[in-house]
């Protein structure tokens, strides 16, 4: 695949099939990811994968704490509504005007939209978390590029992390360090309408600025 057409084809992903793609796929994805750049070529990351009855266990909890309306503290603080200006959310604004957003059948947010594999990317409390979280977001741009590439879809989710704590229980090496975000992954659904709606961009000339003499 082009690089141009990976890059434009990626979407985020919210309905999957439940097939599970083999472990040397998602294996040759991270192999490919690992090239991301960060700084000075620290590569100071780590991916933790779930599957299997592990991630069952991340993705009933996550039920069940959402369904209480329980509050945990994650690792990095979150990004609030009332931080972007009306510019910002007018993109993050997906439904047309006089129209209600439904949620997908199926699994929900909270179960990772039954993905089969949920990679948490995650880093050193020590570090500079504005770099260290830029470079864990380089990594991860390139395993949705690298996944979506070999036929597999993903969605980045900040919600996967939500609760630490319950990470860090199915993942007991994982209590030195501070989970970034989740990437879902696994055989996108080529029927589910919510996987092939139309999605926009800001034009170039809104984002970007051509400075010259």
């Amino acid at each position: 695949m082009e690089t141009s057409e990976s890059i434009r084809g990626r979407r985020s992903v919210r309905v999957f099939l439940p097939d599970v793609p083999p472990p040397e796929l998602v294996k040759s994805i991270l192999d490919d990811a690992r090239w991301a750049p960060s700084w000075g070529n620290s590569q100071a990351w780590h991916v933790y994968v779930l599957t299997g009855s592990a991630l069952d266990m991340v993705k009933k909890a996550y039920v069940q704490f959402s369904r209480e309306g329980a509050e945990s503290p994650t690792d990095l603080e979150m990004p609030t509504r009332a931080q972007w200006s009306e510019r910002v959310l007018g993109r993050m604004n997906l439904t047309p005007p006089g129209e209600t957003w439904t949620p997908p059948p199926g699994p929900t947010i909270w179960e990772m939209y039954g993905a089969p594999y949920l990679l948490l990317f995650a880093i050193d409390p020590n570090l500079v978390p504005h770099y260290a979280c830029f470079d864990a977001g380089l990594l991860a741009e390139n395993v949705c590029l690298a996944a979506h590439d070999k036929g597999l879809g993903t969605v980045i989710m900040a919600v996967a992390v939500r609760y630490p704590d319950v990470l860090r229980k199915a993942i007991p090496e994982a209590s030195g360090k501070h989970f970034v975000v989740g990437v879902a992954l696994g055989y996108p659904d080529p029927a589910a309408a919510q996987n092939t709606a139309p999605r926009a961009r800001a034009d170039l000339d809104e984002l970007v600025s051509w400075v010259a003499e």
